[in-house]
């Protein structure tokens, strides 16, 4: 059977998780990568053997490609997926889908328009845990949710080390995609209004001009409410680089989740680890856990033409609350989505 031609745009942390699932799927030619830092491109594509690309309008006009990985940083989706989208390729999107709701809108209609699929890379969709809280919460005994509680924090090296680009994003946008995105897909309903808080200081103190921490209330459509909490400054000494929790109140049921109870625990003298283990583990040099899981359900919905779990519609969804959690923050009111 033919293979999916697939090419990976933006080789930094994540990308390289895609370039690795790629190379490992049966179903799957990997044949460029693409970044815009030319020596990091050249570092990637001799590594792997394969012609790298500075411009991703270069790579489509030369290479015969049918699915675009964008992992390039937060505030940089829109224009390679328009360009990708423009040539009939379908594209998987590292959330959040854009940065703005207009930016997702242009993604969704130029797909619309030439046919493609668009799939956003909301891995915590696939988190075996959230698929129990999700299961749980939709048991007939458990009745209705009456509130929610999702947190996702990083620590502070994310926006101070790791991410050059922090100061043009915000928790809202790197964490708080992938909370806003649970809270959908786990209570089946729709926001209806946010009210934000949050707080500037650590990092305004070294200079990088975002938010340390922001607290949201979610009201949604049925009357239940959520609470979801986002920064990126803890501790460096914090056992794993992030830490997050899920708590649901509902009419016979609680429900909680504890992304820091895996059940590894790795001591030395230095410090403690609690690793997750189920996100990305490599073995051998292969990449698996839920962190890889919709890179390949992707190439699946290519391949065979059934749904994909994470729609372009998600992504819009996810952006419009984070939006509007960044309108309320700034005008101190509740902001009302539909």
């Amino acid at each position: 059977m033919k293979k999916i031609k697939t090419a990976v745009v933006g080789v930094g942390i994540y990308g390289r998780h895609h370039i690795n699932a790629y190379l490992n799927n049966p179903d799957v030619e990997l044949i460029a990568v693409c970044d815009s830092d030319p020596e990091r491109c050249d570092r990637v594509a001799n590594e792997l053997n394969l012609p790298g690309y500075a411009s991703l309008r270069a790579l489509l006009d030369k290479e015969d490609v049918n699915v675009i990985s964008i992992a390039t940083s937060d505030p940089y989706h829109k224009e390679p997926a328009l360009q990708a989208i423009a040539k009939g390729k379908h594209v998987l999107i590292e959330k959040p889908l854009a940065t703005s709701v207009t930016d997702c809108r242009d993604i969704i209609d130029a797909a619309e328009r030439h046919g493609v699929i668009v799939g956003v890379d909301f891995h915590k969709r696939w988190d075996p845990a959230t698929i129990r809280v999700r299961m749980a919460t939709h048991e007939a005994s458990a009745g209705n949710i009456i509130r929610g509680y999702i947190s996702m924090d990083d620590v502070i090296a994310v926006p101070t080390t790791w991410l050059g680009w922090s100061a043009q994003s915000s928790p809202v946008w790197f964490l708080g995609s992938h909370c806003f995105d649970l809270v959908r897909y786990i209570s089946g309903q729709e926001v209806k209004s946010v009210y934000a808080v949050g707080q500037k200081r650590l990092l305004a103190e070294r200079g990088i001009d975002t938010w340390d921490s922001v607290q949201s209330t979610l009201l949604m459509e049925d009357g239940s409410s959520w609470v979801v909490e986002n920064g990126w400054v803890l501790p460096d000494g914090f056992p794993k680089d992030n830490d997050g929790r899920i708590a649901i109140v509902c009419d016979n049921a609680y429900i909680r989740s504890n992304s820091q109870d895996r059940g590894l625990e790795i001591a030395t003298p230095e410090r403690t680890k609690t690793p997750n283990s189920y996100f990305i583990t490599y073995r051998d040099n292969v990449a698996s856990g839920f962190g890889i899981d919709p890179i390949n359900d992707f190439i699946k919905a290519v391949k065979n033409g059934t749904p994909y779990m994470a729609t372009a519609n998600d992504g819009l969804q996810a952006s419009r609350i984070c939006e509007a959690v960044h309108n309320s923050l700034e005008s101190g009111k509740p902001v009302a989505l539909c």
